[in-house]
């Protein structure tokens, strides 16, 4: 994968990623490409397993890290001591930004999915806001896809299962439902109960009239509160990108980057709101077509070549 006119010098790029998670292979892999469309040379490792810098032939042009949680700081240390450029993109934010602004501080550059902790990663380090995208060599409209009614993939959460219980008790034989966990919510409707691969998570988002999009709490995180300032979380989730990349129609929980990127969307704030519109979009394919497409318009260049040109830009590289 080259772009027509790759750089006049490739970098080196070595990637690290938390491998063992499937919640943001979607990311990693996007970035994987967005830097190989660029005409780089991108080095993928699991964060458990990062080389010492000695023991490389030579050494890269940039470490990138995605999430960042689990790698080792004493590498990140090592590697800036080579004057190795680093950076993270930290994509836990503003959920568990009390435990990520102690030790994202040791990379040179933190990428923040949210603009409202920038501020608080720049009392330490040079930070910047770097929304999600789609990787568009997945997340097109070409391409196989499983017909569905009302989608909802993904993992249950305690906010999301509100509003999904009022759209289950309406319509619950007309639901399809992907991710582990969803029976034990739902018997009614279609299950996969696995996790699913990014180009199959894109056939699914074909193949849906509604894609139901529900963003997490503010204050939710894996591991207890790490959001004591109580910053409210304004980024658009990678579903929200991916589906819109699929140019397929989604109803999304509202945040406040919805206004920056696409306003005018189709968005609730209730549990009364989400079941109103379901009914009126589900019985409206016009409607839906207009909504998919003026949205697909709005984000069509937020793809993860071009996020990879704003790291490599920011980093001057």
């Amino acid at each position: 994968m080259t772009r027509k006119n790759p750089p006049a010098t490739p970098l080196d790029i070595l990637l690290v990623i938390m491998g063992q998670s499937p919640y943001n292979r979607s990311i990693w892999t996007g970035f994987l490409d967005g830097f190989q469309l660029l005409g780089h040379s991108v080095t993928v490792v699991d964060a458990t397993e990062i080389p010492e810098p000695e023991n490389l032939p030579q050494l890269p042009d940039l470490l990138f890290a995605v999430h960042g949680s689990n790698v080792p700081l004493e590498k990140i240390r090592a590697y800036r001591s080579r004057e190795v450029p680093t950076a993270v993109y930290l994509l836990d934010e503003p959920y568990e930004v009390d435990r990520s602004s102690e030790w994202a501080r040791d990379y040179d550059q933190v990428f923040s999915v949210d603009r409202a902790t920038v501020p608080v990663h720049g009392r330490f380090t040079r930070a910047a806001h770097l929304p999600l995208a789609y990787n568009h060599l997945v997340f097109n409209p070409q391409g196989p896809a499983v017909q569905s009614r009302i989608l909802v993939l993904g993992t249950p959460f305690d906010t999301r299962e509100p509003c999904l219980a009022a759209i289950r008790d309406r319509w619950g034989p007309q639901i399809t439902w992907v991710g582990p966990g969803w029976k034990n919510f739902s018997a009614a409707g279609q299950h996969y109960e696995h996790f699913v691969t990014p180009p199959d998570c894109a056939k699914f988002y074909r193949g849906a009239d509604v894609v139901i999009n529900i963003h997490r709490d503010s204050l939710w995180s894996h591991f207890g509160d790490l959001n004591r300032e109580r910053i409210e979380a304004t980024h658009l989730n990678p579903r929200f990108w991916e589906t819109a990349g699929c140019n397929s129609f989604q109803l999304c929980s509202y945040r406040a980057d919805i206004d920056a990127y696409a306003p005018g969307s189709a968005t609730f704030n209730s549990v009364d709101q989400l079941v109103q519109k379901l009914g009126y979009f589900l019985d409206n394919e016009k409607a839906r077509q207009t909504q998919l497409q003026r949205l697909y318009k709005k984000v069509r260049n937020h793809t993860y070549e071009n996020r990879c040109r704003s790291v490599l830009d920011t980093l001057q590289l």
